[in-house]
């Protein structure tokens, strides 16, 4: 895994806040599919190095898709270590708050200072092995740099076989848990896929229409939000914005892309971001947003207030960022979900072993009990969350009862099932966490009148990602 310049990468991460042991088994390979059909590849044997595990040969590559992955042979596994030594490092407590409330596995925790110091205490641990974890959680954002590693094992040494989960699993939340050949490392119990969450008195002053039914032709593509943001302007004399700030609607662009930022080791910038960079531009020159950065004190504030028609998130957002739970956002009832133009996800949190791993039997039960175990995640999605099973899910939408108090009554279940069977984040690679602060850097110095063209903005992104040292030079 080529090295990014640690000042540059650093910072990158700044302004981000500011937006937002291995056996020596031989393994067999096969290419499976979402479907769960297994079919042999040409060549299947995995070299038997520890450090070589996780590596599938060039015809197994080959036959890795976007629908397919690859497997390798389920190992035995037992705990080497002493009972209750397992070693669990989350950035907060939710990770290790379900272990504790769905598995019974003794293990001791390691809670860091929060999101924004965990990498790095994580990645020092994992090149040390000083104090390394047998499991870790990570989120999304980070997922390919850990998986596509060496430090993290598949989800096979720890006899964890891809029939315990494929079929039932929505295939994004499987795709983010793999490395770059297709083999599945990380799981979540989690899928997060997103929706429009708008106020009905707001949508009824502006748009005078409230119910879902009605709401949703103003959201129905890109094009016609313009217009909707438009008439929320105008008709509320600039009182009301039609979302927050731009960066609400960033990613629904981004898991839009045809293709990655790196394809045969030169930047593609697909004809979708430069979309969103216009279309960025229009909701800033015609002050559309407030401006707010998602996440913000600010941005918070205008989920009280009346002067936001919508958010585009997920449960999680309306789970945790809302301010229901605790009673400070007095709209609860009065919101609703309608469709988004694109589809997209937001939050999610990813369970891995490391290589220092001693507690393979322990690490497997734990990863089964919250990502796997169907009477688990029936529990999770009865408390709200959209759980990463497709069994639980259409229960749960189908359900006469199952409604959400905050959504006035409203079952969110159905619509999201449906977008999270659209999304497909084949594009996602190792260093998009990195590359995607330059792009949104890029963007707000355009949007900002800092830059004066699309192509000026296109060149200081690409120089801003050359500068991350992670494409290789031309010989």
């Amino acid at each position: 895994m080529k090295k990014i310049k640690i000042i540059t990468a650093m910072l990158l991460v700044s302004m981000a806040a500011g937006v937002i042991s291995a056996c020596n088994d031989t393994t067999d390979g096969t290419t499976v599919t979402s479907g769960n059909e297994t079919e042999a590849t040409a060549a299947s044997t995995v070299p038997k190095e520890s450090d070589k595990a996780n590596e599938s040969t060039a015809a197994t590559k080959e036959a890795t898709g976007t629908s397919s992955y690859t497997e390798l042979k389920a190992q035995k596994v037992t705990d080497e270590g002493e009972d209750g030594s397992l070693l669990v490092w989350g950035w907060n407590k939710e990770g290790v708050n379900l272990i504790e409330k769905y598995s019974d596995v003794t293990f001791k925790k390691q809670i860091s200072s929060g999101a924004a110091a965990y990498p790095g205490l994580l990645d020092r641990a994992l090149a040390s092995g000083d104090n390394a974890p047998d499991v870790f959680f990570f989120g999304p954002e980070s997922a390919k740099r850990y998986l596509n590693s060496d430090d993290v094992l598949p989800l096979n040494n720890l006899g964890i076989s891809y029939d315990e989960f494929m079929d039932q699993s929505f295939d994004f939340v499987v795709r983010t848990g793999t490395d770059r050949d297709g083999i599945v490392k990380g799981l979540s119990w989690q899928a997060c896929p997103c929706c429009v969450i708008y106020n009905k008195a707001v949508a009824r002053e502006v748009l005078g229409v409230e119910e879902p039914e009605e709401v949703a032709p103003f959201f129905k593509d890109w094009d016609t939000f313009l217009d909707t943001a438009r008439k929320v302007e105008k008709v509320s004399n600039g009182d009301v914005k039609i979302i927050s700030g731009t960066d609400d609607v960033w990613r629904f662009f981004l898991n839009s892309r045809s293709k990655g930022w790196i394809s045969d080791n030169e930047l593609n910038i697909d004809p979708v971001m430069k979309e969103y960079m216009n279309f960025a531009k229009i909701l800033s020159g015609e002050k559309l947003t407030f401006g707010t950065t998602q996440g913000s004190a600010a941005w918070s504030k205008n989920m009280t207030n009346h002067k936001v028609l919508a958010y585009f998130g997920s449960l999680q957002t309306v789970k945790y960022s809302m301010g229901f739970a605790d009673g400070s956002n007095k709209t609860s009832g009065e919101w609703g979900i309608v469709e988004a133009p694109a589809s997209s996800y937001l939050g999610g949190t990813w369970i891995a072993a490391t290589k220092y791993c001693d507690m393979k039997a322990s690490a497997a039960r734990i990863i089964r009990d919250l990502c796997i175990n169907e009477n688990n995640l029936t529990d999770m999605a009865r408390s709200g969350e959209f759980v990463n099973n497709k069994k639980v899910m259409m229960g749960m939408a189908q359900d006469p009862v199952f409604a959400f108090e905050s959504l006035g009554g409203q079952n969110p279940v159905p619509l999201l099932i449906n977008a999270a069977n659209a999304l497909d984040l084949s594009t996602v690679q190792e260093n998009d966490e990195y590359i995607n602060n330059a792009w949104c850097s890029a963007v707000t110095a355009y949007c900002d009148g800092r830059v004066d063209s699309v192509a000026k903005a296109e060149a200081a992104f690409k120089a801003a990602v050359e500068d991350l040292g992670i494409l290789t030079p031309a010989e």
